[in-house]
Parts: C-alpha cells; structure tokens; sequence
C-alpha cells in the first residue's frame, strides 16, 4: 500500500490540533462530503473521518469514541468500548439494575434508574447527561461525534424548551467537573472531546459556541486544487477522459497528468462527491471527452459549447455583424468585439485567475436612453448563440426593495416561494449559454449588488434550495442611464462626454451605495453609448425599424409598403433626438404606424397580391393611396 505523501489539509492540521486542548469543536462548512483516508485509501464521511483520526489512534488519548445522529442512534468503534462506557456509567450512578433507567448505548443496554429502553436511539438530552457521567469518570476520556447537528433545532435563534434542556446538558458537559485540579498528570491527560458537525453554522443557536473559549469553530472548506489533483492522479485509471488540445509545439504527456491538470482547475469550488461522480461521468460516455466538454457535460447538462463552435473566419466579421444592428456606437462595438474575441480565444479573466469559472465577460454600459444599449446586448447573443432570445433580460427597477436579492437567488427554506428557487439561478440552469442583461442597474437594491460581486468573483450561485448555477459561459451585460439627465451638450466633444459618464457611475457606486468593490471587478469595461445626433445614421436606423413593418405586411397582406424620402425625413425631423432611437419609434408609431392602421383596416377587403401602399408627405399629415 502506498502512502500519501501529500500533507494533511490545513482544516484536518487545525482539527488534530485544537482536540488535543478544546473541550468541544464544532465543524461546518462542506461537512456532508466524503473525504479521503490516506491509510485506509477509502473515502469516509466526516463522522467517520473525525471518529478514525481522533478516536480510534494507537496513541490517541481517547480511550473509548462514539457518533450519534438522531437517525442511528448511538455507536461504538467496538463492543469493548461500548462495554467501558457501560462500566463509567454504572461506576458514576452507584451500579445495580435495580437502580434506574437504562441508557441506551446502541446495542447494549445500561441498567441505571428505573425501567428499561429498547432499541439503538438515545434523545440527546439523555446523551448529553450520560456524556457528562462519562468525562467525570476518572478513568475514562470520551470522544462523542454528534453528527447532522444542523437538524437539532427548529428556530436557531429562539430555541424551544426541550432544544435549550439539552443545550444545558451540554454545556455543562463542557464545562465538566466542579473541582478541576490543574496539573501535569491533568494537562498530560486532556479532558474528552465533543465533536458537533453542522452543514451551517447559522442552523446552531449562537449561545453554544459565543464567549465560550472552550469550543473552537472550524470551517471545512471544498477540497483545494491540490486535493482535486490528487484525486484525479490517484484514480487516474478510472477516468476516462481524452487528451486536452495542446498548443503547437508543446510536448504531450500521459493521459495521468494531462487530464489531472486541467480538471483540478475546472473543478473550482465542487466537493469530492463531485468529483466521484465526474469519474464516474466520464465512464458514461460513447468515446471520451476531453476536460472542458466533461465538466459542461456534468455541471451544465451539455458537453458542446456554443463557444467552441464559432469559427475564426465568423469571428473577423463580428463587428460588421453587430453594426448591422447598432448604428452610431463604433466604440461600444469595438470594445464588445474584443470581448468575444478574447472569450473565444481562451483568455477572458486569467489575468486575475488560472481558473476558468468566471463569466466569459462583463460590460457595464451607461448612456442615454434609446441609443443601442439593449439592442447591441441582442445582437451579442444573436450572433454567439444563434438566437437572440439567448439574451435574458431582467429589468432592475423590480428589485429595489431590501430583500429582492431573494427573487434572483431564492428564498431560504421555510419562507413563501423557496420551492421555486431564484430567478436569476433558475434561468442560468435552463439556458447556461446566454447573454444576462440586467437593464437599469442603478435602480437595484444593494443587496441585489452584493449577488453580482459573488457572480464576477466565483461565476457560480447557490439558491435557497442548495442547487448551483454556473455563470460561466455567460456574458453580463449591466445597462444604466446614470449620468444621462445632467450631460454634456452636443457642442461638447467626445471625451468630455465619455469622461462625465464615467464620471457618474463612479460617484454613484463609490459615494451613494459605497461599494467601490464592485466598480474595481468592472474595471475599464465601462462602455460610454453616445447620442446620436447625425442625420444620416438617424435615418440608417430609421430604415431598419421599418423593415419589420413592410416584412409583416408583405407576409399578412402580400402588400409592399413604399414610403416617400419626405416622409422619412419628416419622420427623423419629428422625433426627439434626446429620446435616440426609442424617440423614433415613437414618432414612426405616431405619425405612420397608426393613420396606416386605419387606412388598411378601411380596405382591408381590398388588399391582395401585387398592390403597394404607398405614403406621400404633400401637407400637415401623411398620405397614403393603394396601388396596383
């Protein structure tokens, strides 16, 4: 048997330490894992873990261990150690059957005050004192696992009678004998152990552990990339998975290290469950993957991205693309073009991570309104992923309120609406490759903010339901129009505006909602939307919103539409240039869409194939005439 030369991790370095001198631990975290036994070469659940390394040593000074959850009751290593905590018992209550009760010490019973108990389940209150009986026996120090803690209490907060009878008992197990005599054979002997494990340290009342120096809190964090390394070489023979693309000249290696380096930076934050079950993923498929298609395949249901499927020659017309769409906005499209670039290539966030579980990239665009911004945020997931419904929308001025963060991410178990997870997290699930516009974010509660930091940082969010979405195949897309009320003129030039635009947002995330931490993970993708102003890109854009019209009534009326170059100048001339292109919406509405809509539906029974509507501009008010 080989042995592991990898040094313990730095929680297990913490645990095996604090037990030699605590008289309770409490471990919460990543405690529902299962975690590698180095000498056994088995993977155990933390109880198991905790009850081999602490309890069951040849040199450990616990001379008899046991778990308890409210499933299984209690449980030994051994009868020999369930037969010395039947004896410490006896010796503390006097001994005899005939006085008292029994304790149930899972298949033994102990004979201690009256009647007698069947069965292997033990209520933690009686636990807890018999516990107590235990460490004040001279001859014995006890190590107790109480496992899945988490679910002892209903109201962590306001804990009920029965909840704060058994916090009693164990706090006066903690604090032990009334006359503690402090020296060497005492110091060298160490008092007994109460191990706690809790999926969140959130679900224990706070009175256990707050101002007791006696417990130390350990968090168990997920395995780091060196365990995750570890786990793929040490099953290195099980993993079927194909070799990583390499660059050009770079030397192969064996298949053993070749995936294990990949996926042990694929695997950021996922537990050794995860792991297990990514193995077993691999021997699931036809032929095998290379890492990055087996962890889509695992984490978002989907072994093919669309991102591989863009090819260089797509790619070196993105920008023209885009400006079939946003017209005015070169810089904008500049900078969004490189984005996809950049994602496409591999490269999106390693400046600040080697891992790759951030979004594919963030824009925060700011201008006024009806200049492009939510258009431009289409065309991207039009052009990415063949459709631009892949761009999922959520308007900001619907989370404003304190507690909207639980809309997008779910609220917390017992509350209304926790089975229907989070907005956000739900809609990341259902479509992982997609464009995530979130329009008019200075309206959104900080809290809601305080998500984005996690999703920018981590690229993953946990609903209340405990299930995670992974934002990293995503484009975010923030819009605002901070700054749009008070701008500059159009006689100013073009830096002055970009700077008074940027100029706002910063003021608004560093003075008005102090958080400067979320500006520093935007860092210079603050892309300024400029009005637009020149008549003939008002007109460019003018032409592309009639385009549907004369498509609809071509399809629903086999009618064309030809409209007069007065017309679209009136048009353009009537609309409000401070509203952009949303302002020409409204002016085509009002003044064509509308009058046309009383025009077809007057002869609607003489439409037909072959005949044009044609509109004319001779007085205060268009003209229109049907035509054959």
């Amino acid at each position: 048997m080989t042995t592991e030369a990898s040094p313990l991790p730095p929680w297990q370095q913490a645990l095996l330490r604090e037990a030699k001198i605590r008289s309770g631990l409490v471990l919460y975290g990543n405690t529902r894992d299962v975690f590698f036994d180095a000498r056994s070469r088995d993977y155990v659940t933390l109880a198991e873990w905790v009850s081999r390394h602490l309890g069951h040593e040849p040199s450990s000074r616990f001379t008899l261990s046991a778990v308890w959850d409210q499933a299984d009751g209690l449980r030994f290593g051994s009868s020999d150690q369930s037969g010395r905590w039947d004896a410490a018992l006896r010796r503390r209550m006097g001994g005899g059957a005939d006085q008292g009760t029994a304790y149930d010490v899972g298949a033994q019973e102990v004979p201690v005050r009256g009647g007698r108990r069947q069965g292997t389940t033990l209520p933690l209150r009686e636990l807890l004192s018999a516990f107590r009986q235990v460490l004040l026996d001279a001859s014995e120090c006890p190590l107790l696992v109480v496992d899945w803690s988490h679910l002892l209490v209903t109201q962590p907060a306001h804990p009920g009678t029965e909840e704060r009878e058994w916090m009693l008992s164990l706090g006066k197990a903690l604090v032990g004998d009334a006359v503690q005599p402090l020296d060497s054979d005492r110091l060298k002997r160490g008092t007994g152990l109460l191990v706690l494990i809790s999926a969140s340290l959130g679900a224990l009342p706070p009175s256990l552990y707050q101002g007791e120096p006696r417990i130390r809190l350990i968090d168990i964090p997920a395995p780091s990339r060196s365990e995750r390394r570890d786990f793929f070489l040490r099953h290195a023979d099980e993993l079927h998975c194909a070799r990583p693309r390499l660059p050009p000249g770079a030397e192969a290696t064996t298949n053993r290290t070749s995936a294990a380096e990949p996926l042990s930076e694929l695997t950021e934050q996922l537990a050794t469950a995860d792991l297990r079950q990514v193995l077993s993923l691999s021997r699931t498929t036809a032929t095998p993957l290379p890492p990055d298609r087996l962890l889509n395949l695992y984490q978002l249901g989907d072994q093919r991205s669309p991102w591989e499927e863009l090819s260089a020659e797509k790619l070196q017309g993105v920008e023209a693309e885009l400006r079939r769409r946003v017209v005015g906005q070169d810089g904008a499209i500049r900078h969004l073009s490189t984005l996809i670039i950049r994602a496409w290539l591999g490269l999106a966030g390693l400046q600040h991570s080697a891992r790759r579980s951030k979004p594919k990239g963030t824009l925060f665009f700011v201008g006024p309104t009806g200049v492009g911004k939510t258009e431009l945020a289409k065309a991207c997931a039009a052009f990415l992923f063949g459709d631009e419904s892949a761009c999922i929308r959520f308007d900001m001025s619907e989370y404003n309120h304190e507690h909207s963060d639980q809309r997008l991410v779910g609220a917390p178990p017992g509350y209304v609406g926790f089975e229907e997870g989070g907005q956000l997290t739900n809609a990341v699930s259902r479509r992982p490759f997609s464009v995530l516009l979130f329009d008019e974010v200075e309206k959104a509660h900080g809290r809601v903010l305080d998500k984005f930091l996690q999703v920018l940082e981590d690229g993953r969010l946990t609903d209340g339901r405990g299930e995670t979405a992974w934002f990293s195949e995503t484009v975010i897309i923030f819009t605002s129009n901070l700054g749009a009320a008070n701008a500059p003129g159009p006689d100013e030039d073009f830096q002055t505006r970009e700077r008074h635009f940027q100029d706002a947002v910063e003021k608004h995330f560093v003075q008005e909602l102090k958080r400067p931490e979320l500006l520093n993970r935007l860092g210079d993708n603050i892309v300024v939307f400029h009005p637009i102003q020149d008549e003939a890109l008002r007109r460019g854009i003018l032409e592309r919103k009639l385009e549907p019209l004369r498509e609809h009534l071509r399809e629903r009326w086999s009618v064309e539409l030809r409209l007069d170059a007065k017309v679209e100048a009136r048009l353009v001339q009537n609309a409000r240039m401070d509203h952009g292109g949303r302002g020409l919406l409204n002016a085509m509405e009002r003044e064509l869409v509308n009058p046309l809509s009383l025009f077809l539906f007057k002869r609607h029974h003489q439409l037909r194939k072959g005949r044009t509507v044609t509109v004319t501009c001779e007085g205060p008010s268009l003209e229109f005439d049907l035509e054959d």
